[in-house]
């Protein structure tokens, strides 16, 4: 059995971004809910972001991953490089805009989700007009397919890892990346 957790940023002791989007466009949150998994049309896709304090109120660029636009995450190119092997396959990587003039960072939306792991008798959620807003997500292990990195059809936010994924991230000393959230399987 491996052990899953959700794809988190730490934004206590590391800084993250937020977007600077014209209102007539909407964010690439609510866009990338919108997609439902599915690819963006990449000659559409436009992303300007902002540098966000941490909670203790520093600010810089030293950062692996933020994960304040998901289901939309932001990478640096250092991530890029040490995970490519898994993103790619598994969704789509976007240039994206940034204040920061040394460090280079992309977009990452997953377009990968896996159907038949939502335990959906133990999970908690509730309904809405659009699908399902998952609250407290169970697993079942056994219908989890993806070694790496995936999400499920049944909810538009999470998206969720292995513990393969952790040590690829550990072994290259990507910082940011927080995997204290662990997601309960069946």
């Amino acid at each position: 059995m491996k052990k899953i957790y959700s794809l988190e940023s730490d934004v206590t002791n590391f800084c993250s971004f937020i977007e600077i989007y014209p209102p007539n466009i909407g964010s690439i949150i609510g866009r990338s809910m919108r997609q439902n998994w599915q690819p963006f049309d990449r000659d559409n896709i436009s992303i300007a972001l902002k540098l966000r304090k941490n909670e203790e109120g520093k600010k810089n660029f030293k950062f692996d991953i933020s994960g304040a636009l998901a289901p939309f995450f932001v990478i640096s190119e250092h991530a890029h490089d040490a995970l490519e092997d898994i993103l790619s396959p598994r969704g789509q990587i976007f240039p994206v805009i940034s204040e920061s003039k040394k460090k280079k960072f992309f977009g990452y939306y997953p377009t990968n989700p896996l159907s038949g792991c939502f335990d959906k008798e133990k999970s908690k959620y509730r309904e809405a007009e659009h699908g399902l807003i998952v609250e407290r997500p169970v697993l079942i292990d056994k219908n989890v397919s993806d070694a790496y990195l995936f999400s499920i059809e049944e909810s538009i936010r999470w998206v969720f890892v292995t513990d393969k994924f952790k040590q690829r991230v550990e072994e290259a000393g990507l910082l940011a990346f927080d995997f204290s959230w662990e997601i309960p399987t069946s």
